[in-house]
């Protein structure tokens, strides 16, 4: 019994599926741009690789044996498949549109509201913003860059400084009020606020001041985005970092602990993978971030 020793060539699929379409070697031609003599030969040739034969060639008309039927289904499915994977392929490497992880918290409160500026600035390129409070995969999510917070490297992909990060404890002034009344503080008394699951930010604070002690209480959030509005509404301190955490400060919804805040081993980092073709979109938006980081 014949079976093909290989896969007949992909080239020949897309004559195969113009005929098969129209039932007419004709209007194959007509729609590829080539001759019927040519689209008749590249669908005995595939016939000669699969070892039966896909049409009926009857006189009055082109019909698909039952072979071809099945076949058709397999064209189709590899053709379309092709298409939507080069199309994802052009996107990612040839387009203007940029696709940007970043946690929420960055995005609502740095990014978003000053979009409009970028947009108006360079009209020309699509920016997408993606959230996640996961350390995200750019490769696998099809993603071009991340705003990550933390030291590099990450991977094989590109990493280059928006800006340093400094840290500061900070709590609403009505729980300021009611809980601290002296310096310095009874850390006994108060109630800490945890905002990333992952990291002990408390545990790091207490070895690097000195301080040793038990809090009243402890709330745990697994967002820094969570954590800053539970300080606001006066329920704790938390750990805040900046410049992200500005605005809080300059509208008054929280007050920083310390006049000066401390740098933080962490930084602030735009993250892309490597893709010359983007190089330069790349690169503008990292000089918009800066910008966005010195001034927010």
């Amino acid at each position: 019994m014949f079976s093909p020793q290989r896969m007949p060539p992909i080239q020949y699929l897309v004559a195969f599926a113009a005929a098969a379409q129209h039932y007419s070697f004709k209007l194959a031609a007509k729609e590829l741009n080539v001759s019927p003599s040519a689209i008749s030969q590249q669908i005995k040739t595939l016939e000669s690789h699969i070892g039966l034969p896909l049409f009926n060639r009857e006189k009055r008309a082109l019909t698909l044996t039952h072979a071809g039927e099945s076949f058709y289904q397999v064209a189709l499915q590899t053709l379309n498949q092709y298409e939507s994977g080069f199309t994802q392929f052009a996107q990612r490497y040839f387009s203007d549109t940029l696709k940007v992880s970043m946690i929420p918290y960055i995005a609502n409160e740095v990014v978003i509201p000053r979009l409009h500026e970028f947009h108006r600035q360079y009209p020309e390129l699509n920016l997408i913003v993606e959230t996640s409070m996961q350390l995200e995969n750019l490769e696998l999510k099809e993603l071009d860059a991340a705003i990550r917070f933390g030291l590099p490297p990450w991977g094989q992909n590109d990493a280059q400084l928006i800006s340093p990060a400094y840290t500061s404890l900070m709590a609403s002034q009505a729980y300021l009020d009611k809980h601290i009344t002296k310096s310095p503080i009874d850390w006994t008394q108060q109630t800490l606020i945890h905002s990333r699951s992952n990291i002990n930010d408390w545990q790091r604070f207490m070895g690097e001041s000195g301080l040793l002690f038990t809090p009243k209480k402890e709330l745990y959030f697994d967002s820094y985005d969570a954590g800053m509005r539970a300080a606001e509404e006066g329920l704790g301190i938390t750990i805040g970092a900046f410049p992200i955490s500005n605005r809080k400060i300059t509208e008054g919804k929280l007050v920083a602990l310390a006049k000066t805040p401390a740098v933080m081993k962490e930084a602030f980092y735009f993250v892309t993978t490597p893709n010359l073709n983007k190089k330069v979109n790349y690169q503008r938006l990292l000089e918009w971030l800066k910008g966005l980081f010195l001034n927010n």
